[in-house]
């Protein structure tokens, strides 16, 4: 009796020809059978160590194009050879009562292919379908480009891929369709960024942000985490954040109130439009130390682009801390919230030109801004405000919300607290009043 397989599942299965030693798939091993005797009665190939047609080795070497015959239709040959394969498996089970399981699993071949095999061999159709659509119309690729960009593209999706897509499922696969329509959103998306106008922020401790988010993960105890983080937009310097529940308008006002005490509070906040950052007891602790709120445009969050870049940092270095510690509640994670800010705060930031935003935020002279002063700020920016309303024509809320962004916008410019690069299209014309 041979030996078993050393590849295969160890049943040896086969009746070798005496004094030889064969393995499970019919390969002889060099020098030990004779040419033409295999599995079945299947033949190999008749030189030593080599693995002929008739193998499994052999008709997958044929039907990769890496056997001796140069097939003519590729097809055709593949087709030929899984007909082949599938002989061989019927013919071990029926003689060797070996299943088809054992037997794939000895053949290297996956039982899923085997039976999708099997499967389109018995209702007669194609063994191996060939990629793409089954039906090629012709089209015109022009007009699909332009099809493709009257989509409503945003970021990461684009609205209508799919109706799209039933008009010319015929001319092009949905694979082949979703390529294109992603380098068609790439591209418009980085048009776009090329003419957004980017803010330097260059003085430090002048304007301050801050955001709110969900965490992406709950805590142990299986409830949503809220981080809130503050940073002073000159250095990226962070302060310790608010960590745990969704907080409150009185909570943020009691945090802003604890920050502006030990830090100094700055001439500028920038906040999103979010109910509990307008609350009124937010709005009591920056009228009682005259910091000036500058809220963004609403559902245009890019605005507070800095803060936004600053939470996805905090999320990242948050995620890091806790995955160190072990399961804690969420009244547990603002320690690790604090860990991650100072975690940042100490990190080589290239736009600080090498320096670590704690350097930066202790070390530079930050400028001071007594009441006086800063009533004083108030009020010029509040006539900029009433002559470019007057310049525009208009007087609505949206109108004085977008007048007082571009005052504060054009006051920090000109004091050298900021550098505005424009993009590559032409900036609209500003009123006469902000020009000189």
């Amino acid at each position: 009796m041979g030996a078993a397989c050393p590849g295969g599942d160890g049943s040896g299965f086969g009746e070798p020809a005496p004094g030889t030693l064969t393995c499970a798939c019919g390969r002889g091993k060099r020098g030990s059978a004779a040419p033409g005797e295999g599995v079945g009665g299947q033949t190999v190939s008749g030189r030593e160590g080599d693995e002929g047609e008739g193998t499994p080795l052999g008709l997958w070497q044929l039907q990769r194009g890496r056997g001796k015959k140069k097939p003519e239709n590729r097809q055709e040959v593949r087709e030929e050879a899984i007909r082949r394969v599938l002989e061989i498996i019927d013919v071990v089970k029926e003689r060797f009562g070996k299943s088809y399981r054992g037997t794939c699993r000895a053949l290297k071949i996956p039982r899923a292919t085997f039976s999708r095999w099997r499967l389109r061999m018995k209702k007669g159709g194609a063994l191996v379908n060939p990629p793409g659509p089954k039906k090629v119309e012709a089209f015109d690729a022009a007009v699909l480009q332009e099809d493709i960009r009257s989509l409503r593209h945003g970021t990461k999706r684009s609205l209508g891929t799919t109706q799209l897509y039933r008009r010319y499922q015929q001319s092009v696969s949905r694979r082949e369709l979703g390529r294109m329509v992603e380098q068609v959103r790439h591209d418009l998306t980085m048009d776009h960024r090329r003419h957004l106008r980017r803010i330097e922020w260059v003085a430090i401790g002048v304007v301050w942000g801050m955001d709110s988010t969900e965490y992406e993960e709950r805590s142990a105890d299986g409830f949503k985490i809220y981080l809130h983080n503050t940073q002073d937009l000159g250095s990226r310097y962070k302060f310790p954040p608010l960590a745990g529940g969704y907080p409150e308008g009185e909570e943020i006002a009691g945090y802003l109130n604890d920050k502006f005490g030990q830090f100094g509070p700055p001439l500028v906040l920038k906040r999103d439009n979010e109910g509990i950052m307008n609350h009124m007891a937010v709005n009591s602790v920056l009228a009682e130390f005259l910091v000036l709120p500058l809220n963004s445009p609403e559902y245009y969050a890019p605005y507070n682009g800095a803060i936004e870049e600053s939470q996805r940092e905090m999320k990242r270095c948050l995620g890091e801390k806790l995955k160190l510690g072990v399961p804690c509640a969420r009244d547990q994670i603002e320690p690790y919230a604090e860990a991650a800010a100072h975690d940042l705060n100490h990190r080589v930031r290239g736009c600080l030109g090498g320096t670590t935003s704690c350097q930066a935020y202790w070390q530079s002279a930050r400028p001071t801004f007594a009441k006086r002063e800063r009533r004083e700020i108030y009020d010029c920016l509040m006539e900029w405000v009433g002559s470019i309303l007057a310049s525009l024509n208009k007087s609505d809320l949206m109108a004085r919300q977008a007048a007082y962004r571009i005052a504060v916008e054009s006051w920090l410019r000109s004091k050298g607290c900021i550098r505005v690069r424009e993009g590559q299209k032409v900036s609209p014309c500003l009123p006469p009043v902000l020009v000189s």
